[in-house]
């Protein structure tokens, strides 16, 4: 049996604009945000079958004071708010895993079945940009826990989540995994004061996902996989009919290349279609619209390695292709908002290896992300933009702990999606 327990602090501060629905505009003078996080992990063996259980426990402090009114162009009111007691505060996880290694024939298998239950959790904005694939690699590289963030916050509320993970060998070079999580959402007996920052989400969601890997050489790996996701949408349109289910299904093709001991390349293709998507009306702005269907293609290129022991590099281009290709008010051929034809980015971080600074390091990066439209008319665009990172961190076995810049001249802060100024400060412990 192996326990494990993490303790996790991380202070934030943000600033400049965030933009919460179409048409409200928060200011954000100052704010800190304070995150503790607890976590206890325990692992033992029963048979053939490995059991995990933890039990996470985190709790959020906001000291916050925010000036709301609407656009610049729309400038019609102005309100004070200050939250001393933010009403989200706390949330707790408990999960139980069990993995087991078999064989069958000449296949090598090994599958995972758990379920969690969650009490108001919350979490990251499920709907992926390149600015987040950037992201993933940057800072989450030095596996430091990423804070959550007012703007991004969606609430989950009280659900029960069911998955199961299944890998198999069939072969020396050919591998087969399939993925499922079906969530159920548990009503609450406590009505929580609703904020304009958070929104519940409080449906019975199902994800699939497939993939297939494929040994072509000692350097060279294919690979496929299929995703496919279904998430319920409450509200009505302005013609007051409900709004339908929202479905996605992403294919994505790749090959991933080790050039020498230390550096991968990857290209790849990826192809999304999204169902009943939802966005604002532009004739009813009050109101949502929901696109018939969309689809967008991107080839990315990407490269990580180490330049020397210590000095690794990451750069990653995108072009993007995504338009409306079936609906009865948004123009079929239309780019889709928000998201840009061409984008890029480069990481590099040092890392002290040896003497009494080990595992004292630095790094920095920078994105561009091309011009984008700005809604689904395509009336204007937002301009390129360059988003600087910056950070400094310390790493030990058991200890961790950065100081970082996001967004440190605040490019693209015009657009919702877009991070504003923020600056972290994370402290991990492992016991």
């Amino acid at each position: 049996m192996s326990n494990l327990f993490c303790l996790t602090y991380i202070i934030a501060s943000l600033s400049n604009l965030t933009c919460v629905d179409h048409k409200t505009l928060i200011s954000q003078d100052k704010e800190w945000q304070c995150y503790l996080n607890i976590e206890e992990f325990e692992q033992s063996q029963l048979g053939n079958w490995t059991m995990t259980n933890s039990f996470r426990a985190a709790y959020i402090t906001w000291d916050e004071h925010n000036r709301v009114g609407a656009y610049p162009q729309e400038n019609q009111f102005e309100r004070e708010f200050d939250y001393d007691e933010f009403p989200f505060e706390e949330f707790y996880n408990l999960s139980l895993e069990s993995s087991q290694n078999f064989q069958t024939a000449n296949i090598q298998h090994e599958t995972t079945i758990g379920i969690e239950l969650n009490k108001n959790i919350f979490g990251r904005t499920s709907r992926q940009s390149s600015q987040g694939k950037f992201d993933s690699l940057g800072l989450n590289s030095l596996i430091i826990p990423n804070p959550y963030v007012a703007e991004d916050f969606f609430s989950k509320k009280n659900y029960l989540g069911l998955y199961i993970e299944h890998e198999a060998a069939l072969g020396d070079r050919l591998f087969l995994s399939f993925e499922g999580t079906f969530d159920v959402a548990i009503p609450d007996t406590i009505d929580f004061e609703s904020t304009s920052l958070i929104d519940p989400i409080e449906n019975n969601n199902f994800f699939p996902e497939i993939s297939l890997e494929y040994q072509l050489t000692h350097s060279l790996l294919a690979y496929t996989s299929f995703e496919y996701g279904v998430e319920s949408i409450e509200g009505k349109d302005f013609r007051n009919q409900r709004l339908r289910s929202e479905t996605y299904q992403t294919w994505e093709v790749g090959i991933k290349t080790q050039l020498n001991d230390n550096w991968l390349a990857t290209v790849s293709f990826e192809r999304e279609i999204q169902n009943n998507f939802t966005t604002t009306d532009p004739n009813e702005p009050d109101f949502d619209l929901q696109i018939n269907r969309q689809i967008g293609n991107s080839w990315t290129g990407e490269i990580s390695g180490e330049l020397n022991p210590g000095w690794w590099l990451y750069g990653f281009y995108t072009y993007t292709d995504a338009t409306v290709t079936e609906d009865e008010v948004i123009k079929v051929g239309n780019s889709l908002a928000g998201i840009a034809r061409h984008t890029g980015g480069l990481w590099t971080s040092y890392e002290i290896t040896q003497g009494q600074w080990q595992g004292l390091g630095l790094g920095s990066g920078i994105i561009w992300n091309g011009e984008r439209p700005a809604d689904a008319v395509n009336s204007s665009d937002f301009p390129d933009y360059l988003q600087f990172d910056l950070a400094i961190f310390y790493n030990q076995d058991h200890f961790k702990a950065a100081i970082s810049v996001q967004n440190l001249f605040n490019g693209g802060f015009d657009e919702q999606e877009v991070t504003s100024q923020t600056i972290l400060g994370t402290i991990l412990w492992k016991f």
